[in-house]
């Protein structure tokens, strides 16, 4: 791959992970808000989901197609996606945690 194609798929892939990104969050804030202080299990499981399948990707690819700083570089990205939902539901839900004590 030429160095214009693989930054031009550095490219599609960041913005293909922030639109992912932004409809998971707006996803996960229906979710929470339909079901209040359930999101967090959720989320854990989700993030292991993840997490699990990048390893396997990592171990599996074992060529030039998917090389380690793409695997590395979309996993920084959807992790930086979770947090930042994390943040967003706990912001969310922290008034309505306080209104019940």
């Amino acid at each position: 791959m030429s160095t214009p194609d693989a930054g031009h798929s550095e490219v599609s892939t960041t913005l293909a992970l922030d639109m992912v990104g932004r409809a998971y969050l707006a996803l996960a804030l229906l979710y929470e808000t339909a079901h209040p202080g359930e999101f967090g299990g959720v989320q854990q499981k989700i993030r292991t989901f993840v997490e699990d399948n990048f390893r396997i990707i990592q171990e599996t690819s074992r060529n030039e197609s998917m090389t380690t700083g793409t695997v590395d570089g979309a996993f920084q990205l959807v992790n930086s996606v979770l947090s930042e939902v994390e943040n967003k539901i706990a912001t969310m839900i922290r008034p309505t945690r306080q209104m019940r004590g």
